[in-house]
């Protein structure tokens, strides 16, 4: 451990010394090192050594800050960071070694500028300032946090100052990027382009690592087109305005006033098709340079997720989003659900039936009721004394047919990411079922929380694996049937505990009696769950 303390008398215009320094750290102390060589890059921004000097304990760090602040950055990229809580000040101190790696070349390129023996570097310079910058911007998309005001503007400040240098496609070896080794200011600001379209908010911590390689990975077959170009046309089409504070954003949502740049993504369309095409073929992903940990086939269907933002360069937003000024209970636990749904308790199978109140839909509808005590009001104050909470506290932003945009800004939350949670827009509405499919704090501390609607009245189910001559001695588990509907081309689902699925398992449900289906398709991997389709196998049913 060297502490700060012991660099007190360090003189940091001598890049000998901060080169001792640096090759004397122990870059498994995490802390240790963020410190060292935080103190030695605003040293040396104050009291900087020559820029060939200061250029070379740049360049020597970069592996070793790389490794550091990827395992500074496993504390809090588990889950959506509150501004407030206790990894905050981890991920600020990431984001600030990035930012000072970013200054620290602008200063040996200021310095350096009327140096003829630095025209050779100028490219990496360029690079550099733009790998840094986006370095800073990645660490917000991973811990789920709205974007800092100002990055986005210096970003494209940052690529604009290289494009008009000439710099922006001369390519400069880059030791950090693991699939090709060698980068230009242009891939690396493309990159960064497409990991925002790629919606990182909605992503599972090991996808954000792919989408983050495949984004270098795909990016030298992309091109930013001169702003010279004609407007795009159509509304969902991916655009760039770069005096704006945000990045690839649908031509619709842009002011019509300002200038556009496109990009052309034609090569890439048609690249992310081969790659899927040798995928479905069983070749493996690390040979497609996708990476060793890639795996199947969740390696395929990220990529063909990827295909129309990336491919396209277009949005994918089916339904039209309208602003609402109401509130909704979310239900986070899946008994909690079960409850509201159906109005007991989930409970083993027997010969009776599973539910008393399925056939009437007196829970779903309130309508007709048989038993007048059965009101939204009674399941409340039952739900209550069961120790089944709904939060209350979610605040609609907007509302398609599709699902719903929240936000919540007191008190801490259960939701997660891919959960499955149940839905009330009012306490009299029935239960709907939903996937959490992205959350975002935001500056204030307010979680915002993107919902995507099940289709159909759900149904509570019991569920177990089917065992043979085992299977009776397994309890049920609870599980729910989401129905098909024919207009938007949706097969009937079963709900089931997470890690069930695997091709061709056969499921044992009871709903009204004991029937046997066979899993077919994964629809959704949640956190909590897995959505399957499956095929009612025949002759196989008991009747009560």
């Amino acid at each position: 451990m060297i502490g700060t303390r012991n660099l007190a008398h360090t003189d940091f215009s001598q890049s000998s010394q901060c080169l001792a320094a640096l090759r004397a750290l122990n870059p498994t102390d995490v802390d240790d090192s963020m410190a060292v060589m935080g103190f030695l890059l605003d040293g040396m921004c104050a009291h900087p050594p020559e820029p060939a000097e200061h250029l070379q304990v740049l360049e020597e760090m970069r592996t070793t800050l790389d490794f550091v602040m990827a395992q500074a950055s496993q504390r809090y990229i588990a889950r959506p960071l509150p501004p407030a809580s206790e990894e905050d000040e981890r991920l600020q101190r990431v984001v600030a070694g990035w930012t000072t790696m970013a200054r620290s070349y602008s200063l040996i390129a200021q310095r350096s500028a009327m140096d003829p023996g630095f025209m050779d570097k100028r490219a990496l310079l360029a690079h550099r300032r733009i790998q840094y910058c986006a370095l800073a911007m990645v660490e917000n998309f991973r811990a789920r946090r709205e974007m800092p005001p100002g990055l986005w503007r210096n970003l494209h400040t940052l690529f604009v100052a290289a494009e008009r240098a000439g710099l922006a496609d001369v390519r400069v070896p880059d030791a950090l990027n693991e699939v090709w080794g060698a980068q230009s200011a242009q891939e690396c600001y493309v990159a960064l382009l497409l990991v925002d379209a790629a919606m990182p908010s909605g992503r599972t911590p090991r996808e954000l690592v792919w989408i983050m390689r495949w984004a270098q990975r795909f990016a030298p077959y992309c091109i930013v087109l001169p702003d010279s170009e004609p407007r795009p046309e159509k509304a969902t089409q991916f655009a760039l305005d770069v005096n704006s504070d945000h990045g690839l954003r649908p031509i619709g949502l842009i002011a019509p006033e300002a200038k556009l740049r496109g990009i052309d993504t034609k090569r890439l369309a048609n690249h992310i098709q081969a790659v899927v095409a040798q995928l479905k073929k069983s070749v493996s992903p690390a040979s497609l340079g996708l990476g060793d940990d890639c795996v199947q086939p969740a390696c395929s269907r990220l990529l063909v997720s990827l295909y129309r933002p990336w491919g396209h360069a277009a949005a994918g937003r089916k339904f039209p989003r309208r602003r609402l000024n109401a509130k909704v209970q979310l239900c986070v636990d899946q008994q909690t659900i079960a409850f509201f749904l159906e109005g007991r308790e989930f409970s083993q199978p027997t010969d009776a039936r599973l539910t008393s109140f399925s056939d009437s839909q007196i829970i779903r509808t309130f309508g007709d009721r048989i038993d007048p005590e059965i009101t939204p009001e009674y399941l409340v104050q039952r739900a209550a004394q069961l120790g089944y909470a709904q939060e209350e506290v979610w605040q609609v932003n907007d509302q398609s047919v599709a699902g719903y945009r929240l936000a919540r800004n007191q008190g801490d939350s259960r939701v997660e990411h891919r959960q499955l949670v149940g839905l009330r827009a009012t306490p009299a509405a029935p239960m709907l079922l939903a996937e959490v499919s992205w959350l975002q704090y935001q500056h204030d501390g307010t979680l915002q929380a993107g919902v995507n609607l099940l289709p159909g009245p759900p149904k509570v189910v019991a569920v177990r694996l089917h065992l043979g001559d085992r299977s009776a001695r397994e309890r049920y588990r609870l599980g729910f049937m989401v129905p098909g509907i024919a207009a938007l081309k949706t097969e009937a689902s079963l709900i089931v505990p997470a890690g069930w699925y695997l091709a061709g398992r056969r499921v044992e449900v009871y709903e009204d009696g004991q029937w046997f289906g066979r899993m077919s398709k994964l629809t959704s991997r949640g956190a909590n769950f897995d959505r399957v389709t499956f095929a009612r196998e025949p002759g196989e049913d008991t009747v009560d």
